[in-house]
């Protein structure tokens, strides 16, 4: 009997400790998402998990007729072997596992010409004994190129850089295009959803290099990530790897008028961070009638001038509005003798 108890207590510890060790590991809380950066007759060369919150990412592929989507469904507690070239990683529903790690970009190569490929991406958090996955990032379907079609854009690069001002500049080039319609320039604040921003004409046929660029006239105020999309003239499309750019920290706009009250003196207006930036200035009295009103250019970060107000401005109480940048500003300005 004594016996007996032990070895129910001991069960009872065992299974304990077993689900302390299990609950220590819990899964991401945000899935992943997966990008086609380019694709060829064989291969295909995957973005993933930049919006994952996990400590790693398994991705799985699956022939998927139709581009119809296919179970690829990571099981917790199974850890999987990747291989990127197809069918030679773990089996995970009908399919097979082709990356397993913290990056996020791989090439596969042993895939079938015109044919479509279904891929998720598992996020997981792991320690030496469990794993838990989170599956509910965004998957696609993508289909390799024809043995027999050339690419019709051959892209060489692709890069953006952001000016003083927080403006950016997208620069390209292609060694060579035949029957290109368009470039469509694509913009995401999150790296998954992208909006078509503006285009620029292709140069159609040609064997020689061809170089492009594109201003944004958005400024940048987060991380922004930016794409393109060509297009042939007959519609098909094909999609450029992601460039992700950041702004640079700048000095929040701000507005000072002295002296405050005049006492007779001339009023000085001191501007910052307004750089490159066209203001507008409005003076308006207490009742909301406008007395004074221009716009300037600012070339610099700071600009000191004289307000230059109207001569013999009655004395009095005015609100002086500078609009441009992030929004405007007011001050209350007196007018005294």
């Amino acid at each position: 009997m004594r016996l007996h108890f032990l070895l129910l207590l001991l069960s009872l510890t065992v299974g304990l400790f077993g689900r302390s060790a299990w609950a220590q590991v819990t899964a991401p809380s945000q899935g992943g998402e997966v990008g086609v950066v380019r694709t060829t007759a064989t291969t295909m060369e995957l973005s993933f998990g930049t919006t994952g919150t996990g400590q790693g990412r398994v991705v799985a592929m699956a022939e998927a007729p139709g581009g119809m989507p296919v179970t690829l469904t990571a099981v917790d507690g199974q850890f999987y072997t990747a291989a990127a070239s197809y069918g030679q990683g773990s089996p995970i529903g009908k399919g097979y596992v082709v990356y397993n790690g913290t990056g996020h970009s791989v090439v596969v190569s042993g895939l079938l010409p015109n044919t479509f490929y279904y891929v998720t991406n598992a996020e997981y958090n792991a320690d030496a004994n469990t794993i838990a996955y989170n599956t509910e990032g965004i998957s696609m379907s993508t289909a390799t190129r024809s043995a027999a079609t050339p690419l019709p854009v051959e892209l060489t690069a692709f890069t953006g850089v952001v000016d003083a001002r927080n403006l950016a500049t997208l620069h390209w080039a292609t060694a060579s295009e035949r029957s290109a319609a368009y470039f469509a320039l694509e913009r995401s604040a999150d790296g998954v959803t992208f909006a078509e921003v503006g285009r620029v004409a292709a140069s159609g046929t040609t064997a020689r290099t061809s170089s492009y660029q594109w201003p944004d006239s958005q400024r940048l105020i987060s991380l922004t990530y930016y794409r393109l999309r060509q297009v042939d003239v007959d519609g098909k499309a094909q999609y450029s790897r992601t460039v992700a750019l950041t702004p640079s920290a700048l000095a929040s706009p701000s507005v000072q008028v002295y002296p405050n009250p005049s006492a007779g003196h001339e009023v000085q207006l001191l501007l910052q961070g307004y750089n490159g930036e066209t203001v507008d200035l409005r003076l308006t009295d207490t009742t909301g009638r406008l007395v004074f009103s221009k716009t300037i250019l600012l070339v610099g970060n700071q600009h000191l001038a004289p307000l230059a107000t109207p001569q013999n401005l009655a004395a009095g109480s005015y609100i002086l509005t500078v609009s441009g940048g992030i929004g405007p500003i007011q001050k209350r300005l007196t007018i005294s003798n």
